[in-house]
C-alpha cells in the first residue's frame, strides 16, 4: 500500500503548486476547492493501480467509488464558482492576510496538497483486504456510499436551487435536508469516508481508514469546513443565520427545535 508514496505526495505538492501559481494570477483562490476535489481521488486510483498488493473486485469498487465522488464534487464546485463569480468565505481570509495574502495563500493550498494526500490512503486500505471476493461487509459499505453520495447531491441541490432563486436573496436554506442540518452535505461527506473505513475493516490497514474519518469529521467541523462556512453565513445573514443556529442541528440530521423569539 505505501509503494510509490514519496511520488505521490510530490506529483500532489506540484498540482497544488501550480493551482497556486494560477491563483496568484487571476486572483480567485477558491479554484483550491476544485482541485482538492479532482487531487484527492486522483492520487487515491493511482496508488491503487500502482500498487502489486491491490486485490480484485475490491480495487475496482474503491477506484469507480472515489472517481465518482471526486468527479460530482469538483463539477458541483465548478457549477457554484462559475455561477457566484468568487467564495466569500476566501474573500475574507485575503482581506484577513492582507499583503501576507499570496504567502498565506501558497502554505494553505499546500496544506491541501497534504490533506489529499493523506486522506487517499483511505480508498486504498479499502483496496488491500486480502479476500477474494466482495464480503457481506463490503456490500454494507457500498449501501453507505450510495446512500451517502445520494444524500449529499440532494443537499447540494436544494441549497443551490434555493440561492439561484433571487426572491431568497438574504434569506436562509432551511428546507429539505437543510432542515434537519445546517450542513448536511457535510454530514454525508463524512459518511462516505465511513463507507470508506468499513471496506477497510478486515485489513491491515483498517486504522489508516479510521484515522482518514476522524480528520474528516474534524475538519469538517472544526477547521476548514463548518466555522468558516457559519462566519461567512453570520456576516452576510445576520439574525436570520443566528436563529437558524438555535434551532438546527449544526451537523447531524435530526429534528428541528423551537426558536426563543417563537417560544
Amino acid at each position: 500500500m505505501y509503494d510509490y508514496w514519496i511520488e505521490l505526495l510530490a506529483f500532489g505538492v506540484l498540482v497544488m503548486l501550480l493551482a497556486w501559481a494560477w491563483q496568484l494570477r487571476h486572483g480567485n483562490p477558491a479554484i483550491v476547492d476544485i482541485i482538492w476535489a479532482v487531487l484527492t481521488p486522483t492520487l487515491a486510483i493511482l496508488g491503487i493501480l500502482l500498487s502489486p498488493e491491490a486485490h480484485g473486485p475490491r480495487s475496482w469498487v474503491a477506484m469507480l467509488g472515489v472517481g465518482f465522488w471526486g468527479a460530482r464534487l469538483a463539477l458541483h464546485l465548478q457549477q457554484r464558482l462559475r455561477h457566484e463569480g468568487s467564495d466569500g468565505r476566501y474573500n475574507a481570509m485575503t482581506r484577513a492576510m492582507e499583503d501576507k495574502a499570496a504567502l498565506g495563500y501558497f502554505a494553505f493550498f499546500q496544506f491541501q496538497a497534504l490533506g489529499a494526500y493523506l486522506l487517499a490512503f483511505s480508498p486504498m486500505a479499502a483496496a488491500h483486504v486480502d479476500s477474494g471476493a466482495l464480503r457481506v461487509l463490503d456490500w454494507v459499505a457500498v449501501l453507505v456510499w450510495v446512500g451517502s453520495f445520494a444524500g449529499e447531491s440532494i443537499a447540494d441541490r436544494q441549497l443551490s436551487r434555493f440561492r439561484n432563486d433571487p426572491a431568497n436573496k438574504g434569506k436562509v436554506c432551511n428546507t429539505g435536508l437543510w432542515r434537519y442540518s445546517r450542513h448536511p452535505n457535510y454530514f454525508f461527506e463524512w459518511l462516505i469516508w465511513i463507507a470508506w473505513f468499513l471496506m477497510a475493516l478486515g485489513g491491515d490497514d483498517w486504522w489508516v481508514s479510521l484515522a482518514c474519518a476522524v480528520a474528516m469529521y474534524l475538519l469538517v467541523t472544526r477547521f476548514t469546513g463548518i466555522p468558516h462556512v457559519e462566519a461567512q453565513s453570520l456576516r452576510s445573514r445576520g439574525d436570520r443565520y443566528r436563529e437558524y443556529q438555535e434551532t438546527t442541528s449544526a451537523f447531524f440530521l435530526l429534528p428541528p427545535k423551537l426558536s426563543r423569539t417563537s417560544s
